[in-house]
């Protein structure tokens, strides 16, 4: 009698051990995925652009001044409206610029600054997540790339643009890394060549730099892993994303289009070698890269001109 009396208190035991580990792991999973993709609410991404130009020593009043931009907007195929300011150079060519997380389309200007000075036309935009964009998700490229396709199609079909450009700074550079990887060349959508500036080497990469604190052992260590894994599991079943759509590093090898890498030496954010695994992965034929000695996409910040001598040598090189 005693031990039908211990068997069963066992098995509720371990029934209540069992439910509260998968609630706990399901509680878990939620967490580290909607902050992953909710990662800017209650997060002023546009004043983050303007505190960040000011650590540079950027005159964004002076650029506001001296270029006055047209407010756009364009529609993604899954509906998503894109915002986005065009700085019109009445030119044949036109650069998208995609900005990193945590800001808005107001940061890449002092990048925009170097291409209006030479006489492209330049369409700056909010990323999903950030800014004025209406998808509050934050997904690594992998939607974010539907609206680079259709500012790229904009470009072409409506502001009559024969050569389109992205450039993208850090997550920036993943979404046009990712996007290059998932278009056909010569057609609409495609640009015609893509500048990536120290893009982040992967979706899950970065999710497990921020779980470990940026500490390289800690980042496979099994506690990271674990919440790495059901976030990933909670991502696919919750909310159809697949993480490993936003790696980086494995997706480029698909990239067919010309495409430039800029590796910042000092960059303590997204490492070297990891960029420089970024380019070497890149599937296209016509492909480039270039080292600046400074930190995080601060190279157009350091040398803007050495930047550009960068720039302009790949379009050349690429018929551009």
């Amino acid at each position: 009698m005693k031990k039908n009396i211990i068997g069963k208190v066992v098995k509720i035991t371990l029934g209540v051990v069992v439910a509260l580990t998968v609630i706990g792991t399901v509680g878990m999973a939620k967490l580290v995925t909607d902050g992953v993709f909710y990662q800017n609410k209650n997060n002023d991404t546009q004043e983050n652009s303007v505190k960040q130009l000011a650590t540079y020593g950027f005159d964004l009043d002076g650029f506001n001044t001296s270029y006055k931009g047209e407010e756009i907007s364009v529609t993604a195929e899954d509906g998503n409206v894109v915002p986005g300011t065009f700085f019109d150079m009445d030119s044949d060519k036109c650069v998208v610029l995609v900005h990193g997380a945590g800001g808005d389309r107001v940061s890449t200007y002092p990048l925009a600054q170097q291409y209006i000075e030479r006489g492209y036309d330049v369409i700056a935009f909010d990323d999903r997540g950030h800014g004025l964009n209406p998808d509050e998700k934050v997904t690594f490229g992998i939607h974010e790339l539907r609206d680079v396709k259709a500012l790229v199609k904009y470009a072409r079909e409506t502001l009559g643009s024969s050569k389109v450009i992205v450039h993208g700074q850090s997550m920036g550079a993943q979404v046009t890394a990712i996007y290059a990887s998932n278009v056909i060349p010569g057609t609409a959508e495609a640009a015609d060549a893509v500048i990536c500036d120290s893009p982040v080497p992967g979706m899950e990469y970065m999710i497990r730099s921020v779980i470990a604190d940026d500490d390289p052992e800690e980042m496979e260590s099994f506690v990271t892993s674990y919440f790495t894994e059901t976030g990933k599991l909670y991502s696919k079943i919750f909310y159809h994303i697949n993480w490993n759509d936003g790696d980086t590093i494995n997706a480029v090898a698909n990239d067919k289009l010309p495409t430039l890498v800029f590796v910042s030496e000092k960059d303590t954010v997204c490492l070297p070698e990891k960029v420089e695994e970024v380019y070497e992965n890149i599937g296209s034929s016509v492909k480039s890269i270039a080292y600046v000695n400074s930190a995080h996409i601060e190279g157009v910040i350091d040398d803007p001109d050495g930047y550009m001598e960068y720039v302009e040598e790949f379009l050349a090189n690429a018929g551009l």
